[in-house]
């Protein structure tokens, strides 16, 4: 069975010993003060996963942000080298860099394309969440006598 699923965060970084350090992780909607909302950057973390006898022969990570916004990264599978854990169940961990996205209110469309169709994501929304005006404090008091 063919599955995927995706993180969005603020950065990803990798170590040495392989690792992939992922920070900054949206857990809900991500919600920005007005629109459009420029930012440095949004990574789209790809966990991809299938089982060893249903190989995908093409694999195209792909992000459609709120307002049109299309990004698309094909993965060349032939060049990833296999890992032990691949003989039980293939998985594949990518990250899809945004650099500088506009963002908008709505539904991000996150989905993995392959040869046999498409793999749709929960990602999260955009929501507007406009800053908090603190209520107009009263500068004369009343006493009673």
């Amino acid at each position: 069975m063919r599955q995927a699923t995706v993180i969005v965060c603020d950065d990803v970084t990798f170590a040495l010993n392989g690792k992939m350090n992922i920070q900054g992780v949206y857990t809900t909607d991500i919600g920005i003060p007005f629109e459009p909302y420029a930012t440095s950057q949004l990574l789209f973390v790809f966990l991809i996963e299938t089982s060893p006898d249903d190989p995908y022969r093409t694999l195209e990570l792909s992000v459609e942000l709120p307002g049109g916004q299309n990004t698309r990264l094909p993965i060349v599978v032939p060049t990833l080298r296999p890992s032990a854990g691949d003989q039980i169940r293939w998985s594949l961990k990518y990250p899809l860099l945004l650099p500088s996205p506009l963002l908008r209110a709505g539904p991000i469309v996150a989905k993995v394309i392959h040869e046999q169709g498409e793999i749709s994501t929960a990602a999260p929304f955009i929501v507007l969440r406009p800053p908090v005006t603190p209520p107009a404090s009263s500068s004369g008091s009343s006493a009673s006598s």
